[in-house]
């Protein structure tokens, strides 16, 4: 395994904008969740479909939930689309507020959707409604009512905010711009409030992984097929690097703090194949290949590290062999991605054993990843001691370099 010092990658920032929503009293409840691009201050030139999907994505996975808006509830807005095939099952119903959009037109498809998503437990804000026969059976399943008060005196508007009050909506004012407005809505029985007035979308960075295309659609496809096997289904992951990582992601936050997720068989076997494999479509419409030739070797150090560690630990310790895996993948993707390993770690929930051997090399996951990253980079009088202590031999080493390197070859084959 060729070593060599890393060198620095290239971040791919990505972008959510996030907007507070206050109550009555001037508290913030929660903050919606607005897709953003480039340096761009507002979404343009991206259809709704994708900004759905990138903030989902961007908000679950590459920036977290927790890092966006803390305690409070995110507001993430759902088109047509997305309602209609369930992506909204990917959010956590206590902490999201589903917003459906305005352009979701009433279909029997549409309807049967909002009933899913309100008999789910979601809590379901109808955005800039406009109260219209067809959208009764919206209404009817709907626990907010945002209603766009910008050029409007709401005054105006409130019969309407006394009709949805008596419903039992909460109603809120969104586009706010002036203290006399926001005077104006309290006035007439607004209950939440939204707008330039208070703060302008505050833009929030995070770094997005690509996983590459390939690999994503043959997860998608055999997710598909029950008859594939859960064990050739891992080899699937084990491909890719960033997969993993964001696997892990979703697995830890579907685990919801019941105990680390530390390989990914227990996270395929905790998210489920019909979950796994809609996050996997979700991916797909997220994200773009971002492989370069300097990504495609970071890659290879990466998998034929992992490789060597769960070789030899198979070996001694074959019950920990699915963590070294991943231990010896982690440890290189502070390189892979561009983001410090603290940070990685903040991100992704693994066992204490994994999370000791990353960041002080103790623990029992620490040896075979440090006789990998010996022999990667040549450091073959410190491999041998190390190996000594694993009671393994300078010929198994070296037939496990080249095994891993085999693997690894065999791997990207087909990616």
């Amino acid at each position: 395994m060729p070593g060599g010092a890393p060198v620095d990658t290239p971040r791919m920032d990505v972008l959510v904008a996030r907007q507070p929503i206050f109550n009555i009293r001037g508290i913030v409840v929660g903050y919606e969740l607005l897709y953003r691009e480039g340096n761009e201050t507002t979404a343009t030139g991206t259809d709704t479909e994708t900004m759905a999907a990138r903030t989902i994505v961007t908000a679950l996975v590459d920036i977290g939930l927790a890092e966006l808006v803390g305690g409070s509830r995110a507001w993430i807005n759902i088109p047509e689309a997305a309602l209609v095939s369930d992506d909204w099952t990917l959010l956590d119903r206590s902490s999201c507020v589903i917003e459906v959009l305005e352009t979701v037109p009433v279909t029997a498809e549409t309807s049967a959707a909002v009933d899913r998503l309100a008999a789910a437990g979601y809590e379901i804000a109808l955005d800039d409604f406009c109260d219209e026969p067809q959208y009764s059976g919206f209404l009817a399943k709907a626990r907010v009512v945002k209603l766009d008060v910008l050029h409007k005196d709401p005054y105006t508007l409130a019969d309407e905010v006394k009709r949805y009050r008596a419903l039992g909506l909460t109603v809120l004012a969104e586009r706010i711009e002036t203290p006399h407005i926001y005077d104006a809505c309290r006035a007439v029985g607004f209950e939440l409030f939204q707008g330039y007035y208070f703060a302008r979308p505050e833009i929030v960075k995070g770094h997005r992984v690509s996983p590459q295309v390939a690999v994503l659609a043959d997860a998608i496809n055999r997710l598909g097929n029950e008859e594939f096997a859960a064990r050739d289904l891992e080899q699937v992951f084990h491909a890719d690097p960033t997969l993993t990582f964001k696997l892990l992601r979703i697995a830890n936050s579907a685990a919801n703090g019941n105990g680390a997720v530390d390989s990914v068989r227990k996270a395929i076997a905790l998210v489920g194949r019909n979950s796994l494999r809609r996050w996997m479509v979700v991916l797909l419409a997220a994200s773009g290949p971002q492989v370069t030739g300097e990504d495609a070797e970071r890659f290879r150090v990466a998998l034929e590290r992992a490789r060597f560690a769960e070789l030899i630990t198979e070996r001694t310790d074959h019950r920990r062999s699915a963590s070294a895996f991943l231990a010896g993948l982690l440890s290189m993707l502070d390189v892979v991605l561009g983001v410090p390993l603290d940070e990685i770690l903040g991100m992704v929930n693994v066992s204490d054993e994994v999370r000791f051997a990353l960041m002080d090399r103790i623990g029992p996951l620490a040896p075979p990843l440090l006789l990998a990253e010996y022999a990667e980079l040549g450091l073959w009088e410190a491999a041998r001691e190390q190996a000594m202590q694993l009671g393994v031999s300078d010929e198994v080493v070296q037939q496990t370099v080249v095994e891993a390197a085999r693997w690894t070859r065999g791997i990207r084959g087909v990616i």
